[in-house]
């Protein structure tokens, strides 16, 4: 498959976009970029009139961060990536109302490394990924918004608010669609 380019495909809308996750909460927020490509993916699903998300029940969980141990990939600028580590290490769990943003008190970033080559790993865009350890996340969109507005962040892999519905397959070959918890309550 080639890359889709929003921008020159000679389309006008992208009707759907089907696309797998790393983890998805009760609310359809998402954490995605494990495989290093999560800007492209959000410009697709943000072009999109539908996007719905695709995962096995074992993504599927209550908070972000529940399941998903391996961080909230960030791609960030070659040139600064030590200096939004070390930003992105001072952030406190801040206080979003009464409730903490996540659950670590400090996060932990680490600069994701290849596996077949020496060196970081080399986004399609020529930058590297931060894979930024804070536990669960209590406020998906909060904690994207705090992450992006650090200069030389690029995008964060945490998809709030995107997502219009999930399937999961679960390991006895069912599969489960659901809708944000949000929007079932409206239904009721």
């Amino acid at each position: 498959l080639s890359i889709l380019d929003p921008e020159q495909g000679g389309f006008k809308s992208i009707d759907v976009t089907i696309d797998g996750a790393d983890e998805v909460d009760s609310e359809l927020n998402a954490i995605k970029g494990g495989g290093a490509a999560h800007l492209r993916e959000k410009l697709v699903a943000n072009a999109s009139n539908k996007f719905v998300l695709i995962a096995d029940s074992r993504k599927d969980s209550q908070l972000l961060g529940e399941k998903w141990d391996k961080g909230i990939p960030v791609e960030v600028s070659p040139l600064a990536w030590r200096t939004i580590s070390r930003q992105l290490e001072r952030m406190c769990s801040i206080q979003s109302g009464a409730v903490s943003l996540f659950e670590l008190q400090a996060p932990v970033a680490q600069l994701r490394q290849a596996v077949r080559k020496a060196g970081p790993v080399v986004t399609d865009n020529g930058n590297f990924i931060l894979d930024v350890h804070v536990g669960k996340i209590y406020d998906p969109p909060a904690v994207e918004q705090l992450f992006k507005m650090i200069p030389g962040v690029i995008e964060v892999g945490v998809f709030s608010g995107m997502a219009d519905e999930a399937w999961f397959g679960n390991e006895d070959g069912t599969i489960a669609c659901r809708i944000p918890k949000s929007e079932m309550k409206k239904l009721d």
